[in-house]
């Protein structure tokens, strides 16, 4: 039975079992309403026509059973969400995205979509789009556009922080895109491939209990992790810094705790004894590099652009990640690394800048220059790289 991950309920379901949706083509007029599933799972009220399960021992398109309409588009048995056309030929890694309040989720995710879209799929040859009609909330992609994109890159306007869930049991929307790109075959020739990311913008504050039960969820069906750490919360970094009030927004202890949580639910999710390592991959992100440039040498690869090419660069990646370790202890902050040596098997470090130059953070107001990412994308990469949807070199 082939199992895996719905990219918007986070429900493990059977890919050969999937439901149907209505396209509303029938003799008789089908209603567009808001699913009560959906709604349950994944917090989205947008109007859909009827979803249903196929008769037993059908695979192919079949038809609604309201209106009599051919039904083709295939959709999530638990949530009711349509899905990608291609899901079921496509891998599926889920990449979580996690981290503490003020470590800049919000913005990160909303430039790390736009790179993504307009910019890697340029460098790999590849179609990168936004494969839901529902993407982070927003009905449709201009709406999410309007709401997410333009405030940031044409206003100059910094968004608030993400709200913590009004219960426990509150979804927070993802942003899923579809990758698609040709690929060698092993018997040569090239061939289409697909793979869908799903990407969620937790709150800083759900992390503050472990029994979050939206971020338990999440999480522990994750089959990479993105952390987010604001190293403005380490003291020893940042006292190299003269930063305003306004840009420390959590205490000195966040950081580490919040990987400590995370560690511990997914040891408790996924029965993993403490006398062994965890062995899911995770990109420790540092957010804000762009402060720490006046304390850094011009040759650090920090501060250096990407290789451009159509692959993963390892050994690039691998230096980043070396650079950034003798930045935790000269923070004296080897805590981290410590925590993160002793229990995963499959890390590396990242330093990043989503805005490309500090904000006013009296204002809210991104710098004049305007957002000019420096590495965002290098961490998905590394990731995909591990899950073999793009190469490594």
């Amino acid at each position: 039975m082939p199992i895996t991950v719905c990219p918007f309920c986070f429900r493990k379901i059977d890919s050969s079992h999937l439901a149907y949706q209505c396209a509303g083509r029938g003799n008789v007029d089908c209603k567009k309403e808001v699913d009560k599933d959906r709604e349950r799972l994944t917090g989205s009220k947008v109007e859909t026509y009827p979803t249903f399960l196929p008769p037993p021992g059908r695979s192919a398109s079949t038809n609604c059973p309201t209106c009599g309409g051919p039904a083709k588009r295939r959709a999530c048995p638990a949530c009711h969400t349509a899905l990608p056309i291609d899901f079921v030929d496509s891998k599926s890694p889920m990449i979580g995205l996690v981290g503490a309040k003020g470590s800049g989720k919000t913005v990160l995710m909303t430039v790390l979509v736009k790179q993504l879209r307009e910019l890697v799929g340029l460098r790999f040859g590849a179609d990168i789009r936004i494969a839901t009609d529902n993407p982070d909330g927003h009905r449709g992609l201009s709406d999410y556009q309007a709401s997410r994109e333009e405030p940031l890159y044409s206003n100059r306007i910094l968004p608030v922080q993400t709200g913590t869930r009004s219960t426990p049991n509150a979804r927070a929307t993802p942003v899923v895109l579809r990758w698609r790109q040709e690929a060698a075959r092993l018997v040569g020739g090239r061939a289409l491939r697909s793979t869908v990311l799903s990407f969620v913008d937790t709150a800083g504050e759900d992390l503050n209990d472990i029994d979050t039960a939206f971020t338990l969820e999440y999480i522990s069906v994750c089959d990479a992790l993105i952390i987010t750490l604001d190293p403005f919360a380490l003291p020893g970094a940042r006292s190299r810094l003269n930063l305003p009030k306004e840009a420390i927004q959590v205490d000195d202890d966040v950081p580490l705790d919040v990987v400590s949580r995370i560690t511990e639910l997914l040891r408790t999710e996924g029965n993993i004894s403490n006398k062994k390592r965890i062995n899911l991959p995770v990109a420790i992100v540092f957010t804000k590099i762009d402060a720490f440039y006046p304390t850094l040498d011009r040759q650090n690869p920090i501060m250096s652009t990407a290789p451009g090419l159509p692959a993963y660069q390892n050994t690039d990646g691998q230096s980043v990640h070396e650079h950034m370790l003798a930045l935790l202890h000269e923070w004296n902050a080897a805590d981290i690394d410590t925590h993160m040596r002793l229990n995963y098997s499959n890390y590396r470090y990242f330093g990043i800048s989503a805005l490309g130059a500090e904000p006013d953070y009296e204002s809210g107001n991104v710098a004049p220059g305007g957002v000019q990412p420096h590495r965002v994308e290098d961490p998905v990469l590394w990731l995909l790289s591990k899950a073999g949807t793009v190469p490594s070199a």
